[in-house]
């Protein structure tokens, strides 16, 4: 892809930071491979750079569940 889908302008790579919410959890990556248009700043990611990035943010999610399930129930009776 050289070209812009939305505006036709050419694409350049680029390092950029990316934010998803999980719930009210949010899960910040940085320095992540793009293809940005110098026009209007959309992000196009690879098939592969995307993979990984759901990849990460599904290990990010099993330590964050893990912690929680660290922590019995306790009984206040």
């Amino acid at each position: 892809m050289d070209k812009c889908f939305y505006c036709g302008s050419g694409l350049k790579i680029e390092k950029v930071n990316i934010a998803r919410f999980w719930g009210k959890k949010l899960i910040a990556l940085n320095d992540v491979p793009a293809l940005v248009c110098q026009k209007c700043g959309e992000r196009f990611f690879e098939a592969k750079v995307s993979a990984q990035i759901d990849e990460k943010i599904q290990q990010i999610l099993k330590r964050f569940l893990l912690k929680i399930s660290m922590f019995p129930r306790c009984n206040t009776n």
